[in-house]
């Protein structure tokens, strides 16, 4: 998902609550909303150029977003379950625009969450994209960008801390992080870093990570509307190393805060 105008936030709340700690807790009693970003897809419609969907970005094969957000957040899920974290909550969201960003963070302060993770694949602005047909279909790719990239706001300090741990546990697997987005790439949000060696981006004004009470990180898998990473990201494997690394930066963010 390329981070556009609707998920913006013009004012920032004046009290903020304290950030959650998972430092003291079992891991079947640390409390994870796990966020499927966008909504789902109405089936024949599809957005026009230049205008933001509310499934997110459209992949080079014609594949919203959403489905691949569904996807992988379902496997990180299973997979912190497995690991004990049991008290994971995965959150699908049907409504659109500011009311379903609202809902978000409002399901995740009401469960008083130890953290939120808000699962998204990325893209890039529409002018960008170059047309080609794909099984019959005229549909739009862009080829360059690879790569995954976190985005946080510093109100919390833990937030970074999650981000780092778990940019950490993406390279161990040999996963690369995106550059796309810093302020001097054209193509992308165009947002400063706050680790510039691990793919971390500063967004202050991101609602999701703004209205939340706890440790909160956005994580974008990767590009979708490059052909070949979007296959990539499609495979099970590839999932399945997210999974792990989500599920081991959640391990290691709660030891190393105890």
């Amino acid at each position: 998902m390329l981070l556009a105008s609707w998920v913006m936030l013009l004012s920032l709340p004046m009290d903020l609550a304290l950030a959650a700690s998972c430092s003291s807790k079992a891991p079947a009693d640390i409390v994870i909303a796990l966020d499927v970003g966008h909504i789902s897809g109405r089936p024949g419609e599809q957005c026009r150029r230049f205008e933001t969907c509310p499934w997110g970005e459209t992949s080079a094969r014609g594949v919203p977003e959403h489905e691949f957000n569904v996807r992988l957040a379902q496997r990180i899920k299973d997979k912190l379950d497995s690991a004990g974290f049991r008290s994971t909550h995965l959150m699908v969201i049907s409504t659109e625009g500011t009311d379903g960003l609202r809902e978000r963070t409002t399901r995740a302060n009401s469960m008083h969450a130890d953290m939120f993770l808000s699962i998204h694949h990325d893209g890039a602005r529409d002018e960008y994209l170059k047309p080609w047909q794909f099984e019959g279909k005229a549909l739009f790719y862009f080829d360059e960008p690879t790569g995954f990239s976190l985005h946080v706001s510093p109100r919390f300090p833990e937030s970074l801390d999650l981000a780092r741990t778990l940019a950490d546990q993406l390279a161990a697997r040999g996963l690369r992080f995106t550059t796309f987005h810093a302020p001097e790439s054209p193509a992308g949000a165009q947002v400063p870093f706050l680790d510039a060696s691990r793919g971390i981006y500063r967004r202050d004004h991101l609602f999701v990570l703004n209205r939340t009470d706890m440790p909160a990180l956005l994580f974008e898998a990767g590009f979708i509307i490059n052909r070949d990473e979007e296959l990539i990201l499609s495979s099970p494997g590839h999932q399945e190393k997210i999974a792990s690394a989500m599920t081991d930066a959640v391990r290691k963010f709660c030891s190393a805060h105890r």
